[in-house]
């Protein structure tokens, strides 16, 4: 396949692709091969029906093939906590704060948190800045990141250092201006080759799907998550401000659950609470999170930190996971996590 005409007829015709021939189709995209025009058809023609299971799972195993991998240290299992987003990017960021609180309590138990993570569009709450704001170096080379999964428990991989073979496709995603298969993929790519994820997704049709392709990609366990909130914006994230609906992959079944906060004894709280208008406010709640203030932020960061533990396999269920997260910010054992994650990380900055 010379270019993508052939592809776009039949999904004009109303045809959906197979692994195969989405591979072949980002093979060309990611080598810069591909006309941009038919770039931009392509990903506008998906994503105006949605992208299938197959077609996600043949563009992750493209990007995969070209990603600049991080070793995991032998002996420890890694995990991930990052999501899709949703409709608004308003909150502090959640994820984040739950690999910190994750890798605290998972450490000591052979677990760790391989981060992976970009720069959000509204540069309100992505993962790199409000990391870089609290002291990482983003751009840690992969052996600097593997010595932090071993000493600090967590890493992180910032996207645009590990896809390379975005660039040639960057520029049409950005003039299109909405979500596509590459907003998809990104989280399904870790550099680390992680095979227990959480994962947020933006809408509630995209729960079977993602579990789907994880399940295809040799996934062993999975929590894929996905809240409404009251003025009905959605969000990635399991929230303490209504049940959140989950995907659960686990050797191979997928089981469907509501997972309501109240149960555990964490209240409904108000979303706003949470908000934030800047990547200094997001990175001084996760601080106050982080020493440990109570109040929504830390209730949430604890629900979702928890779904982690239980995906690692160092927590059985959801309240040994709330316990063992708490814990985590309580001991400051969370606290020393992102401590050496700094430390190591500008180490490397420095020499």
């Amino acid at each position: 396949m010379k270019d993508l005409q052939e592809i776009l007829s039949h999904i004009v015709s109303g045809g959906t692709l197979t692994v195969a021939q989405t591979k072949a189709a980002l093979d060309l995209i990611m080598e810069g091969e591909a006309d941009p025009v038919q770039t931009g058809a392509f990903l506008a023609m998906v994503a105006q029906r949605q992208a299938t299971a197959e077609e996600i799972t043949g563009a992750v195993l493209a990007m995969r093939e070209r990603v600049l991998p991080v070793e995991v240290p032998e002996g420890l299992t890694a995990i991930d906590t990052c999501g899709m987003g949703g409709t608004k990017s308003r909150f502090f960021n959640i994820s984040t704060s739950a690999a910190i609180v994750a890798a605290g309590a998972g450490r000591p138990k052979g677990l760790c948190v391989a981060k992976h993570g970009n720069r959000a569009i509204t540069s309100r709450t992505g993962s790199s800045q409000v990391l870089e704001i609290l002291g990482v170096n983003l751009v840690a080379p992969p052996e600097t990141i593997t010595q932090c999964l071993d000493e600090a428990g967590i890493g992180f991989c910032f996207a645009p250092a590990h896809h390379s073979a975005m660039r040639h496709a960057m520029p049409v995603r950005q003039s299109l201006g909405f979500r596509t298969l590459l907003n998809l993929i990104g989280p399904l790519t870790n550099p680390a080759m992680v095979t227990r994820q959480l994962v947020g997704v933006p809408s509630p049709q995209l729960l079977e799907t993602i579990a789907t392709v994880l399940d295809n990609l040799g996934a062993k366990h999975a929590m894929i998550v996905h809240s409404e909130l009251p003025d009905g914006s959605r969000l990635g994230e399991m929230t303490a401000f209504a049940p959140t609906q989950i995907a659960e992959l686990h050797n191979g079944m997928v089981k469907h659950h509501n997972l309501d906060p109240q149960q555990f004894g964490l209240p409904f709280a108000v979303p706003e609470s949470i908000e934030v208008d800047s990547p200094q406010q997001s990175a001084e709640l996760i601080r106050d999170v982080l020493a440990g203030k109570h109040g929504p932020a830390r209730d949430i960061v604890l629900l979702n930190a928890a779904a982690a533990l239980i995906i690692g396999g160092v927590a059985k269920d959801f309240p040994t996971g709330l316990e063992m997260s708490a814990e985590s910010i309580d001991s400051g054992a969370a606290t020393i996590a992102l401590e050496k994650l700094v430390q190591i990380t500008s180490a490397v900055a420095a020499s």
